[in-house]
């Protein structure tokens, strides 16, 4: 055989090995209905493969199949985590980004909120993170107003902690001359 044939039968090769993986990649991610769930997901939750079941709410946690999906839920379990607070109301949504002081979140139930962290942003981690990012050096005197309502057992963390795909549990938001600003973000796990 010459080269050149021994060549383009390896690059024929190389071709056809790549065809396949792609192949297999597609198979692994389908979505017959095309409701935005992977079949496989929904065959794992014994939901329907026929029918869009992306805006149902089967569990009555007030979070669509789709947000249940997003958080990595099971849409038939309105408690997921067994912790006693339902999926909708304990997962707002993910950091989807925090750039130039402007924090971006994806929500849970579709969309995004956009407003900015400034340096009266209260800031809330679960409390392994939280002593993570405070365990540092620096002064630990935070004589700021706190507005404790004694309804959560975040503690303080820094903007350092809002990365992307981080949990966020809650958040409050108001407007400022005419700017969403972020009054408070909790963080989950």
């Amino acid at each position: 055989m010459s080269r050149k044939l021994l060549a383009l039968a390896a690059m024929a090769l190389a071709l056809a090995a790549s065809l396949l993986l792609a192949g297999g990649a597609a198979a692994s991610s389908r979505d017959r209905n095309h409701d935005r769930l992977p079949d496989r997901w929904e065959r794992q939750h014994h939901l329907s493969l026929k029918v869009n079941q992306s805006h149902r709410d089967q569990d009555g946690d007030g979070l669509n199949n789709r947000g249940e999906w997003r958080a990595k839920l099971d849409p038939r379990d309105d408690d997921s985590d067994d912790d006693g607070i339902e999926d909708g109301d304990e997962n707002a949504g993910t950091v989807a980004s925090f750039t130039g002081g402007v924090l971006t979140i994806t929500l849970a139930k579709g969309g995004t909120l956009v407003a900015n962290v400034t340096a009266d942003t209260e800031i809330e981690c679960d409390d392994s993170t939280a002593k993570a990012a405070s365990d540092g050096p620096g002064d630990d005197d935070n004589e700021g107003d706190d507005d404790d309502h004694g309804d959560d057992d975040g503690a303080q963390c820094g903007a350092e902690a809002l990365t992307a795909g981080r949990q966020v549990d809650e958040g409050e938001l108001k407007t400022s001359g005419g700017e969403a600003v972020w009054e408070k973000v909790e963080l989950g796990a």
